[in-house]
């Protein structure tokens, strides 16, 4: 399916294109109580790309899976709801060395419509890790291997505009095998709206920019970044819902760093460190993965990989500070990514290396996960996102 060409809108008023977004809301709004799971991945070939389910909470299943878009390596997405209907966006790689980022709307039956493709030449990956501001707005985006940042302007009926900030990370960091050049990997927007942090495996730092939502730009803030521990590897943040702490999880050195949030400055200062191995695991065969926070901000969850596969539970004090609360076997390999599920009553794990999805039952109350036996076949998943 061929991108739409924006010119086409050049000449239409933004009357006509509003009156033709309401006509068209009645089949982008899900009808009903359904809920859409969608799942990404890293594989190639054909049959491949973006798939999609209906989520039913309450018989622990993805029901219905089914390819909903075909493309190549659509690792990462994510998912608005907005007045016009929901939305999802996904980077991709139509060619070897061209990646692209797509806009779609989610129909009423999970099937996934166009909306336009923004095409990035000589890039040899799709986008590692991109993500929304609050407003829906704005879309950022981080790219593993040419370190580059991006920032795009979205149009109320979902259309992407080019990128309209652009940043390429350079610098190196002890690990020569991992760190020998920069290496941007997770994108955060902070619960204001007025920052971004990109996380830079290569370098150990968290650059921070200041964003502007209205119209898409950012800026380097001062400070620029927050420089995590030598050969850590911070891979990705996550806010707490109360705004006063971050926590980053770092891929090389198997730590979660909690830090303070100062969201007059945009700075990051360290309060803790937590080791997500145990003491005879060897971290340099470990690889520490996802980390994301329930609603209320009570429990963190993350993983290990490679060294162990485990997913790990944690507790919030009031202070910020992690307590560990459990350590469940994931029962496969690559915990890739992970989401809690709308109700709040399942972790829903992507694992790549195993080629499944995986359903684990979440206590509200206690945090704690148990594997459950629902697994769905997806060849690389990579992504969870629900719409």
């Amino acid at each position: 399916m061929t991108a739409w060409d924006r010119r086409m809108f050049v000449s239409a008023s933004a009357a006509i294109l509003a009156a033709k977004l309401w006509a068209d809301e009645s089949a982008a709004r899900p009808r009903g109580n359904d809920v859409w799971i969608y799942i990404g991945s890293t594989a190639t070939g054909e049959g491949e790309g973006i798939h999609v389910g209906r989520w039913d909470a309450k018989r622990d299943a993805i029901e219905d899976l089914r390819l909903a878009y075909a493309c190549t390596q659509p690792s990462f997405q994510v998912t608005a709801i907005t007045p016009n209907g929901p939305l999802l966006f996904s980077g991709h790689q139509p060619q070897e060395n061209k990646a692209a980022l797509s806009s779609f709307r989610v129909m009423s039956n999970g099937d996934l419509q166009l909306v336009n493709t923004i095409d990035v030449e000589d890039e040899p990956e799709s986008f590692v890790q991109i993500a929304l501001d609050e407003t829906h707005r704005v879309l950022v985006s981080a790219s593993y291997r040419s370190s580059k940042v991006r920032s795009f302007k979205i149009d109320p009926d979902g259309h992407l505009s080019k990128p309209v900030s652009e940043f390429i990370l350079n610098g190196s960091g002890p690990n020569p095998e991992r760190q020998a050049t920069s290496h941007t990997h997770g994108t955060v927007v902070s619960p204001d709206n007025k920052f971004v942090l990109i996380n830079d495996l290569g370098t150990d730092k968290i650059m921070i920019y200041k964003l502007d939502p209205e119209t898409g730009t950012m800026e380097p803030s001062n400070p620029a970044y927050y420089q995590a521990r030598p050969g850590s590897g911070p891979r990705h943040t996550t806010f707490h819902p109360n705004g006063r702490f971050a926590y980053c999880i770092n891929e090389l050195d198997s730590t979660i760093t909690t830090m303070s949030w100062d969201s007059r400055t945009g700075a990051l200062h360290t309060l803790d460190n937590t080791r997500t191995t145990t003491p005879e695991v060897d971290i340099s065969k470990n690889r520490a993965g996802e980390v994301i926070l329930d609603k209320a901000g009570k429990f963190l969850y993350a993983c290990n990989r490679g060294g162990v596969e485990e997913l790990l539970v944690y507790s919030v004090s009031p202070d910020g500070k992690l307590k560990l609360a459990s350590r469940t076997p994931l029962a496969g390999k690559e915990a890739r990514h992970f989401a809690i599920s709308p109700e709040g009553g399942y972790l829903v794990v992507a694992e790549q290396s195993t080629n499944v999805t995986s359903l684990f039952r979440r206590n509200e109350l206690t945090g704690t996960l148990t594997r459950t036996e629902s697994k769905y076949p997806v060849n690389k998943a990579s992504c969870i996102s629900f719409a």
